[in-house]
This record gives structure tokens, sequence and C-alpha cells, in this order.
């Protein structure tokens, strides 16, 4: 079952993770000037992106190390 650190799925984690890219790509190639709220919001956006993917592939791993010790304690 899933881990208790986030309730998203394998998909969602991805396209979270693909908006992160996106957001830093465009950030990169903008000629413009951000102002410093601007600036702001697209940092909390990639932060809220980037914890959103983080959180389901720690809690993923987490999941994995918990069922290999299970089989390990089997063996």
């Amino acid at each position: 079952m899933r881990n208790d650190i986030t309730d998203i799925t394998l998909d969602e984690a991805a396209d979270s993770a693909f908006q992160a890219e996106l957001i830093c790509r465009l950030m990169l190639d903008c000629d413009c000037e951000m102002t410093s709220g601007e600036l702001s919001a697209m940092l909390t956006l990639l932060k809220q992106l980037s914890a959103s993917a983080a959180g389901w592939l720690i809690g993923e791993q987490g999941e994995r190390m918990n069922n290999d010790r299970g089989q390990h304690e089997h063996d």
C-alpha cells in the first residue's frame, strides 16, 4: 500500500517533476526581468512541485526497503 508521506500516484509525481523541469527551462530561456514577487511565486511553485515528486520517491524507496527487509527475514 502507499506510504503516509504523500497520497499522490506515480503519474502525478511524474507530472510534478515534468512541470518543475518546464518551469526551470522557461525561466532560464526567458530574456525578461522578473519582479521580486514574480520570482517568489515561481520559486514557491517549484518548491511545491519538486516536494511532491520527491515525497513520492522517498516514500516509494522506503516502501521498497521495507519489502526487501521482509523478504530477507523470510529467507
